[in-house]
């Protein structure tokens, strides 16, 4: 039994470092050794165009601080000559490296399904405004055909009803309703709303013209179940929350009802994340992520390569979008893959993305070993766009930052770097992963913006995993503002909440967060400028490994909190702080992340916290035999222990709803069970 559970804890733990972004597993061997081909095709082709580039490089490509890089005036789109130059606390020195994955992405992207196929019958379903997916798919009881369910709902919504050329439907029957009218051969009909946590399957009952019977149920077979406790949202607070559940999307308003779902579980293996309605000034848009290159997933764990699909105000998918080609000087690429931590729709074709890029990069300063004692390492790049109808406004390159190098506090081993990828052993198993190779010194997790009196992008937030820190950028310029938390910090009088931490190397730094994992601007005015110095949230993992019955001497303690910036004084002041433990005892229920999650401190009645990954409970936590993974007071931390997220009313103490979630039977596949955030809307 004792041999049995340590496995059981190391297999979690390697699980874990695949896991850090996304839930995801190891590939097996051989996806592995093709996603090795591939990328050292793609790198063989890369590093020869760096070579050529970066030969012609001078010591004016590496400016000092008040001095801006030569190209840059292009970069920053004509800043004006009169607005005084902003001076950075990281030197620019481009590492203008090109890449280009559009064959293959046109490859995958032509592969991926994102709608069931349509199933051998001769009835159809549609919604009324046109919701992608919304469409019959055939029982999981092999042999059954009679039964078929919707695979997405939109609450409130009338389905339309036809028969197929060549037949018609005789009559039709609600199970909640009664009979329902038929005209011509077809019917409409309303289903009736549908309580998340006790959800009643609406049947309605068609029979065709041939006597043929079909039972459309109206609950998909493969959702979830949820389970929803709290004393209640005031009705001021009334909303809707937005997350993505084993491949389901879902909506679920702050009365418990079903506002909409849609099961992407036609995706296969590939992921299906991040699901939220982006509210702007011209309109409501949907948007989740869609994986498309597995491979990198696999191989690194807290990646993802794929495309954002955006959807209209009525689910109807829009557009499909990756990293732009930029022709800029010192950005210049070609399309690249978008990872699933963040993308922001600022308004219509008008979005702000993320990608995670491999590059052989040659800026590192003297203060950092790269490959052979020199300045090269093979490196996760974080790339930001701006892009507007289709053309890139504005672009960040993380590797554009030889201060970001020296920085990080994960995966800063440039000397031991390699395009190859190294053997990873998980139990007795040995794989193939590209994850310790390719060194993940950034890892970007989520992004905010601000806007001038002008309407065009200012400032850009980023919160950056393994540096342990949330950076402001001024999309102009280039330049970097200040640096809350990590190695680098630029602000201070913080002290108190602040814990001693060691990097990978054994080096000790002075931690505010660690691992945290979500950063939003909150005094952002509703056009987009910020009224004053910035206030921002902050979801802080404090990541560790434990608390378990076997626990490393790092637990993972989550908490958030509000900083309040003064910018002139260089000072981030911490308030409202939220210990994630304290909530334990209000639900019974398990309130830690070791990865991903998010937090909106909406009012003081209404802060939204969605729990995101916790890497041992989520992705192993149901083989894990009863009682073997525990916690004070918690004697059973399996899967399902922890919840999705939580409305916490801070004025009174409450908890005023919280939703769990429990795995489906018929759910296949090896992502751990968890969403990767929750956004709260009011609509």
């Amino acid at each position: 039994m004792k041999k049995r559970l340590l496995q059981l804890i190391a297999l979690a733990m390697t699980i874990t470092m695949f896991s850090v972004g996304c839930g995801s597993k190891p590939a097996p061997a051989s996806n592995q050794e093709e996603s090795n081909q591939q990328e050292n095709q793609t790198q063989e082709d890369q590093t020869q165009e760096e070579t050529s580039q970066e030969e012609g490089q001078t010591e004016e490509e590496a400016p000092g601080e008040d001095t801006p890089a030569e190209g840059e005036d292009e970069a920053s789109n004509q800043e004006d000559a009169d607005q005084p130059e902003m001076e950075s606390v990281a030197e620019l020195n481009y590492s203008n490296v090109n890449y280009d994955f559009s064959q293959q992405i046109a490859a995958e992207r032509e592969a991926v399904k994102l709608i069931p196929e349509s199933v051998e019958m001769n009835l159809a379903v549609s919604d009324e405004k046109g919701a992608t997916g919304v469409q019959l798919v055939a029982s999981l009881e092999e042999g059954n055909t009679t039964d078929f369910y919707l695979n997405a709902l939109v609450a409130g919504n009338k389905l339309n009803f036809t028969a197929k050329e060549g037949t018609e439907i005789a009559s039709a029957n609600s199970s909640v309703s009664g009979d329902i009218t038929v005209e011509d051969g077809s019917f409409s009909c309303i289903p009736a709303p549908i309580k998340a946590a006790e959800p009643v399957d609406e049947i309605i009952t068609v029979t065709m013209s041939d006597g043929t019977e079909y039972r459309v149920h109206t609950v998909n077979e493969s959702m979830p179940g949820m389970v929803i406790t709290g004393s209640g949202v005031d009705a001021a607070n009334a909303g809707v929350y937005n997350f993505a559940l084993d491949k389901f999307l879902l909506r679920v308003n702050t009365e418990g009802e079903l506002v909409y779902y849609r099961n992407m579980g036609c995706v296969g293996e590939l992921m299906a994340e991040n699901f939220t309605a982006q509210e702007t000034a011209d309109g409501t848009y949907y948007s989740c992520f869609v994986e498309l290159h597995p491979d990198f997933r696999n191989a690194n764990g807290g990646y993802s390569s794929g495309m954002y699909v955006v959807m209209d105000e009525n689910y109807s998918e829009i557009d499909y979008v990756t990293l732009l080609p930029n022709t800029e000087e010192n950005h210049t690429h070609g399309e690249g893959y978008l990872d699933q931590h963040e993308f922001l729709v600022m308004g219509s074709n008008h979005y702000w993305t993320l990608s995670y890029t491999p590059e052989l990069v040659s800026n590192l300063p003297e203060t950092v070993k790269g490959l052979e004692d020199g300045n090269t390492a093979y490196v996760w790049a974080g790339v930001f766009q701006e892009v507007k109808d289709g053309q890139v406004l504005h672009e960040i390159n993380t590797t554009d930052y030889p201060l970001l190098y020296e920085s990080a506090v994960e995966k800063l081993d440039y000397a031991n770097s390699t395009d190859q990828g190294i053997e990873v052993t998980i139990n007795d198993n040995t794989v193939p992963s590209l994850a310790d190779g390719w060194m993940d010194y950034v890892h970007p997790n989520s992004l905010d913006y601000t806007l001038d009196e002008n309407g065009e992008t200012k400032k850009l937030l980023v919160s950056m995993r393994d540096q342990c820190a949330v950076y402001q950028f001024d999309v102009n310029t280039g330049g970097i503002d200040w640096i809350l938390g990590g190695k680098a910090s630029t602000l201070s009088g913080y002290d108190e909440f602040t814990t001693s931490r060691e990097d990978e190397m054994g080096a000790e730094f002075t931690a505010l967060t660690y691992g945290q994992h979500f950063a939003r601007y909150t005094n952002r005015a509703e056009d987009g400028t910020l009224n004053g110095n910035p206030e921002i949230s902050i979801f802080d993992n404090q990541t560790g490994m434990g608390p378990f019955l076997m626990s490393l001497p790092v637990p993972t303690l989550t908490r958030t909190m509000e900083v309040a910036i003064d910018e002139t004084a260089k000072t981030a002041t911490v308030s409202n702080v939220i210990d994630a433990t304290a909530m334990n005892e209000k639900t019974g229920t398990y309130h830690i992340a070791s990865h991903c999650g998010s937090v909106q401190y909406i009012n003081d009645n209404s802060v939204v916290t969605g729990w995101g990954l916790h890497g041992v409970i989520d992705n192993i936590g149901a083989m894990a035999p009863e009682g073997t993974m525990k916690d004070a007071e918690f004697e059973d931390l399996r899967a399902g222990s922890r919840p999705i997220f939580t409305e916490y009313d801070a004025a009174n103490d409450t908890v005023t709803f919280e939703l769990s979630g429990i795995r489906n039977q018929h759910f296949q596949g090896h992502e751990a069970f968890f969403s990767y955030r929750t956004y709260k809307t009011a609509k």
